[in-house]
């Protein structure tokens, strides 16, 4: 505790001091002390604080593939074939030779 013991001389000995001076120098005093304490205030709320976690990249797994025992039976899709119509032919033709 000694770290506690030297603060006090400290704290009194700013008090002697400041007694003989003027209120505003005494005020200043006031003034540097309450800095000195919110630095030290923030310094233990943000040890204080839990750290924020890095989020790892997580691990996409690739999908399973089949084995050849495993494999689904595969389906039969009949088509029906559509007839279409005839078209009649409409490529030029030689001219029948008359007898």
């Amino acid at each position: 505790m000694t770290a506690l013991t030297d603060i006090q001389k400290a704290l009194n000995a700013i008090r002697r001091i400041t007694q003989q001076e003027a209120e505003a120098v005494r005020l200043e005093a006031l003034a540097l002390m309450a800095g000195v304490i919110a630095d030290e205030a923030k310094d233990i709320e943000k040890r204080r604080e839990p750290k924020p976690q890095r989020s790892t990249a997580q691990k996409i797994k690739p999908p399973p593939i089949p084995s050849s025992n495993q494999r689904q039976p595969q389906q039969t899709t009949q088509t029906t074939q559509v007839d279409e119509p005839e078209l009649p032919n409409l490529k030029p033709q030689q001219p029948v030779p008359s007898q």
